[in-house]
């Protein structure tokens, strides 16, 4: 899609649905509050509250007022919360917690029981005969309102579960997956090739950023199309999630001909392909939910935290990141024309970025802690068991020498520790280099109590 805001606003209806409930809620209001419709609606609403037009105002502001009050009580003591799992994992986290607050369900029924009063109150101001009748506008706000706050006390109460760290975690790695998922359906209408590179000549010309923000998405088949018409060759030498200023150098533009002019509207359409965002988006980012995984395991290594278990849950939600994109097709994106030859190319993460970003932090903070060294080992056994070819296995085989080699370096691990290690990296490079039946998957965590102290 090529209108951001558009695409956004479709990825997450809330606003949309928030704006349906109040238009439904004046509609309904105003229809229950018509004259002559009460004895017709006391059947279904049972014996309908009675009085005059003045009492039915009064009792709507009044109903008004309360769910305002309790919300706002609510909100308050939501706030803190979510301010209190920003400071203990990560200000990244903020924005998966809101998409996904269990609050977003109850507040389309409080937006609609607001439109229903302000339709009633509006139409019960119409009426000046001061004749006691049914007021079915009256029970229907009540049973709206008691509806809305049973449903807020579930979610509230869900809401507490809902900060558990576990939970969050794995919302950054279902967004992640979904990231690679996007880029995967975008690069499967095109003719690509990992392998090619482009030459860029010395006479290219620069592609200046359109704007200032964090790349967001390359809109790939749209670059090729504009590239083709136009008669150019494109490199963008940015990958996404980079931070870019108005005029800095996002890529290079090079003609058919040897060393031909582009002219400025061609520069403008080839900049139309890329979208920035003045924040960092994760729809098409992968490395930006790896990037956050990875600070909630730094964060919780540090001196002040020292929660080593809450980075070997990041480390684990790791683990099932990188080994989907190990299986994934990562690396720069290659447009071919017929004849072989690279139109486009675009700078995209590769596997080994991916895991230098995952584990580096983390591995260098927990370099004594033999549980974050015993997690960053899981990572490398099973990214390496799926990884479809022996270049993507080469990087299981290395990041097991890097573990070992931080631990060395970093670390200050006694002897059992350190024969502990040894004994699973053995373990996990035997695994990689063949895959066969094993009864231990990994090493037993003897290093507290080794066998040789127990005798």
């Amino acid at each position: 899609m090529r209108h951001p805001m558009l695409r956004r606003l479709l990825s997450d209806p809330f606003y949309l649905v928030m704006l349906t409930a109040l238009l439904l809620g004046a509609a309904l209001g105003r229809f229950v509050t018509q004259e002559g419709l009460g004895e017709e609606l006391t059947y279904a609403l049972g014996r309908a509250w009675r009085g005059t037009a003045d009492g039915a105002r009064e009792a709507l502001a009044a109903m008004f007022g309360f769910q305002f009050t309790v919300l706002t009580i609510v909100l308050s003591l939501n706030a803190p919360v979510v301010q209190s799992a920003a400071n203990q994992y990560s200000p990244r986290l903020v924005p998966f917690y809101l998409k996904n607050a269990p609050l977003r369900r109850a507040m389309p029924l409080f937006v609609l029981a607001t439109g229903y009063i302000a339709a009633g109150l509006r139409e019960l101001g119409l009426q000046v005969e001061p004749v006691s009748r049914p007021q079915p506008v009256v029970t229907g706000a009540l049973a709206l309102l008691v509806l809305a706050f049973a449903l807020l006390m579930i979610d509230m109460n869900r809401t507490f579960r809902f900060m558990r760290v576990e939970r969050v975690l794995a919302l950054v790695r279902e967004s992640t997956f979904e990231a690679a998922d996007r880029l995967r359906a975008d690069a499967r209408s095109l003719a690509l090739d990992r392998v090619a590179r482009l030459t860029l000549p010395a006479w290219a010309h620069p592609l200046p950023s359109p704007g200032s923000g964090y790349l967001a998405r390359v809109d790939v088949a749209r670059l090729a199309h504009v590239a083709r018409r136009a008669g150019v060759r494109v490199r963008i030498s940015r990958p996404i999630g980079d931070y870019l200023d108005e005029g800095e150098v996002v890529g290079w533009v090079m003609t058919d001909a040897a060393s031909g002019p582009v002219s400025p509207r061609v520069m403008a359409r080839l900049g139309r392909a890329l979208e920035a965002s003045p924040t960092r988006d994760h729809a098409y980012d992968p490395g930006y939910g790896i990037r956050i995984l990875a600070d909630v395991a730094s964060r919780a290594l540090s001196s002040s935290s020292n929660d080593s278990y809450t980075a070997r849950q990041a480390l684990q939600q790791l683990r099932s990141v990188l080994r989907h994109l190990a299986r994934e097709p990562v690396g720069d994106w290659n447009v071919l024309d017929r004849d072989r030859t690279p139109r486009v190319s675009v700078m995209a993460t590769d596997l080994r970025e991916y895991v230098s970003l995952a584990i580096d932090a983390p591995l260098r903070h927990g370099a004594s802690d033999l549980e974050v060294l015993d997690a960053v080992l899981e990572i490398a056994l099973e990214m390496g068991l799926v990884a479809p070819d022996p270049e993507r296995r080469a990087v299981a085989h290395e990041l097991v020498t890097k573990v070992l080699s931080d631990a060395t370096r970093y670390g200050n691990l006694d002897d059992a520790k350190l024969a502990h290690l040894h004994g699973e990296a053995a373990i996990v490079r035997a695994s990689l280099e063949r895959n066969a039946p094993r009864a231990e998957r990994l090493a037993r965590a003897h290093w507290a109590l080794p066998p040789r102290a127990l005798a």
